[in-house]
């Protein structure tokens, strides 16, 4: 081609990926007109949109807006307006490269005059006139696209700088503007496309790798400093380090969440010592935050959005995120209020009409909503239908029973008494809930459940208390033993009273006759739950597996099995989470988990003395940073009507894979008494695993709700949970050969990890042992 201009422009068809930028040609200059015609000869124009005469009408009706014009007014003053021209002459001829589109427009100041017609007096010519000098920088064009085309189509700039490294997919077209065409397209490209497509006359400069350390003072500085900084990106690295620059530049910055109409309002060019996002993650150090995981930035990220403030569906979102969902849901509508209200806000501040930082809220699910009704009674105010036993009820109720000591019967003294209760209280119970009570008088030991302690879901027809009581009763018989007592004990309750367990004394003896556990209670105040993960899976021999057999089984009539084949195991780990995930997505079970069993911070534990530390479950960031998500009830019942909670499942599943063996439980009968020496058995052979150096991790939630559908007919459980327990149930009893008769008592995976560093702590003596 003759000309070097327009072989040039043809030449970069070959990277038609990278062009974003129009050509706008006069064509009254022979050099344009050149390229005009070369653009047509070489048939690098398809279509061509002609309409400047309704162009010139709009811009002779914006100069006359009082004025009814005619047609041959109009006839007249548009000719005037072509002056020396032709109509094809007039204007400037604006080229697409990417569409192959020449469209005949109005020249700049004219076609600014009339596109922006419309926002007077919202916007006046001259505000429009100051935004035009202003320039906004947005990093992230998932949701940064709805506020630079929003931007663009009021001219609230008049350049706009975009930065975003990443693609159009298919799966961003559910909130970012574009046509399957452009999938596999910069980002960046597709909105400098779009904007220039509205304008060419906006100056956009995109940066499509990003926003990086090395690009970032041409992004703030180049060709003049930018007047907004826009921040959608998710890097969270970045956005702090883009605020840093803003900062000392003392630029203002935005940041929309899409997520209840949040927009974030730093007002550095006022406030040039403010925190960075409000103080929200003072002192974190983005080059540290850049190696971490996505996991570990999970965290981090609810820390800087306040997690209490995210909506309902967004903290459940959060929970799905790779269980049925790849990663945090953005709707179009949120993205287009996000647009909107990011650049009113933008425009009020380069027009100095609006001064404040702050966290702002447009959520439309409160703004336009149902009218409120009453609500049923929350679970979360349930009461607990038991009063505490106090020490004047433990002996009303030892009166009620009548029991004769052997002529061998011993009175102990109280230290030796407070050895012996301090090694039972050490027992495991469900929730740490800790529910018993002892009184000794006359050289009786009385044993009470208190059934205020331990109300809950879990504790179905009291088994599960039960068993807790026959591992603290365990644990005092062993630590008899290094007193050279025996321990008698007289079961007692009945169905008219279970308050009262059990009524025990002690015999002197010289000779431990249990030789097989006389060394167990040393191993009393080591035993604990480990949920560490094992650093690799290491197979148990069979000597250690027959050894905790033969000591479980010493409890009679206890019958004790491992599974350590892999298909097994999974088979366990996928009955264990979906119980999980029922018992959490239960609304008594919830309550339970939340309310009395959790302590969410340590010095809620170290207060109560009681209940489960969170730091003990052995939870990455990001699974601490979705439990505290279901705090919440509403965010729970929402998660199960969207038939979520996939992550319970899943998180079982992990917990297994380190498993060197399942070791499971069970009684042939299903009664107290049974669940109390189950509980023996429990103990004994926790305690057994603890002397040869295994971890122990209670995995019991089937075990409690199997119950509920075996001997409850599914009582507290919805339809759909009955008939998942029930199929579950069925696969149960074929993998362990049991059936509905047996009574499980206690399932845990045993592996070898590292010992724990935090131990559930214990209600002391005072508030659980008393002397008559």
């Amino acid at each position: 081609m003759s000309n070097t201009t327009t072989s040039h422009f043809l030449q970069l068809n070959h990277h038609l990926k990278e062009i974003y930028q129009p050509l706008i040609l006069k064509i009254h200059q022979p050099k344009d007109l050149q390229i005009f015609n070369d653009l047509i000869n070489q048939q690098q124009v398809v279509f061509f949109y002609d309409e400047i005469w309704s162009q010139l009408q709009e811009l002779i009706k914006s100069k006359n807006p009082s004025i009814r014009l005619k047609e041959d007014v109009y006839k007249k003053l548009i000719d005037e307006e072509l002056g020396e021209f032709s109509l094809e002459q007039y204007g400037v001829w604006v080229y697409y490269p990417w569409s192959k589109k020449m469209v005949h427009l109005l020249d700049r100041d004219a076609f600014v005059e009339v596109r922006t017609n419309r926002n007077q007096y919202k916007i006046t010519r001259e505000e429009r006139d100051l935004l035009s000098t202003k320039k906004i920088g947005i990093v992230g064009l998932s949701v940064g696209q709805s506020i630079a085309l929003t931007l663009a189509m009021e001219r609230g700039c008049g350049e706009l700088r975009l930065a975003d490294f990443d693609t159009l997919e298919l799966s961003n077209l559910n909130r970012i503007r574009s046509g399957v065409s452009n999938l596999g397209l910069s980002k960046v490209i597709v909105a400098a496309r779009e904007i220039l497509e509205i304008d060419p006359f906006l100056n956009v400069t995109c940066f499509k790798e990003g926003l990086t350390e090395d690009n970032l003072d041409d992004f703030f500085l180049k060709d003049g400093k930018l007047d907004l900084l826009v921040d959608e990106c998710d890097g969270l690295d970045m956005k702090i380090i883009a605020r840093h620059k803003a900062k000392a530049l003392q630029i203002p910055v935005l940041m929309d969440t899409s997520d209840r109409g949040m927009l974030d309002v730093e007002r550095f060019d006022l406030e040039p010592n403010r925190e960075l996002l409000h103080g929200t993650l003072k002192g974190i150090n983005p080059h540290t935050i850049k190696e971490l995981s996505n996991e570990d930035k999970i965290p981090l990220i609810l820390q800087m959005l306040g997690a209490e403030n995210i909506s309902l569906r967004g903290k459940a979102s959060m929970v799905e995120v790779q269980q049925t969902i790849n990663t945090w849901p953005q709707l179009a509508s949120s993205v287009t209020l996000g647009g909107a209200v990011a650049a009113d806000v933008s425009r009020r501040i380069l027009l100095n009409q609006f001064h404040a930082s702050g966290r702002y809220y447009i959520d439309l699910e409160e703004l336009i909503a149902n009218p409120k009704i009453d609500k049923q009674e929350n679970t979360s105010e349930r009461k607990n239908p038991h009063n505490p036993l106090f020490k004047q009820d433990l002996i009303n109720l030892a009166q009620q029973v009548s029991f004769t000591k052997t002529n061998n019967a011993v009175t102990i003294d109280e230290h030796t008494l407070k050895e012996l209760i301090y090694a039972a209280a050490a027992a495991p119970s469900t929730g740490n809930d800790q529910p018993w009570k002892w009184l000794y008088q006359e050289g009786l030991l009385y044993l009470f459940h208190e059934e205020n302690r331990s109300y809950s879901f879990g504790d179905f027809q009291k088994t599960a208390s039960f068993i807790s009581l026959g591992a603290a009763f365990e644990n005092l018989y062993l630590k008899a033993l290094t007193f050279n007592l025996n321990t008698k004990i007289n079961f007692l309750p009945i169905a008219s009273q279970e308050q009262l367990v059990a009524v025990i004394y002690f015999e002197k003896s010289e000779i431990n006759t249990n030789t097989l556990a006389q060394d167990l209670s040393t191993y009393i105040h080591q035993r604990c739950t480990n949920r560490n993960h094992a650093l690799q899976k290491n197979r148990l021999e069979e000597k250690q597996l027959a050894y905790l057999k033969e000591i479980t089984n010493s409890i009679y009539p206890i019958n004790f099995q491992y599974f350590t084949e892999e298909k097994d195991l999974k088979l366990f780990g996928k009955m264990i989470g979906i119980c999980d995930r029922i018992r959490l997505l239960n609304p008594e079970g919830h309550y339970d988990f939340v309310h009395r069993e959790m302590r969410w911070t340590t010095a809620d534990a170290e207060q109560s003395k009681d209940g489960i530390d969170v730091k003990t479950l052995g939870l990455s960031n990001s699974q601490l940073a979705a439990l505290s998500m279901i705090k919440d009830a509403e965010v729970v019942k929402t998660i199960k009507e969207l038939k979520g909670g996939k992550a319970f499942d899943t998180l079982a599943l992990k917990t297994i894979e380190s498993a060197s063996a399942i070791c499971l439980i069970s009684v042939p009968k299903y009664s107290l008494e049974s669940f109390f020496k189950g509980g023996q058995a429990m103990e004994r052979f926790w305690l057994a695993a603890t002397k040869i150096g295994l971890a122990v991790h209670p995995l019991i939630s089937p075990l409690y709700l199997f119950t509920r559908v075996n001997h409850g007919n599914g009582k507290g459980l919805d339809t759909s949970s009955i008939n998942e327990l029930t199929a579950l149930r069925k696969e149960f009893e074929a993998l362990t050969g049991l059936d509905k008769n047996n009574a499980e008592v206690f399932l845990a995976k045993i592996s070898f990890a590292e010992q724990i560093e935090l131990k559930s702590h214990r209600l002391p003596l005072e508030k659980i042992l008393f002397v008559s």
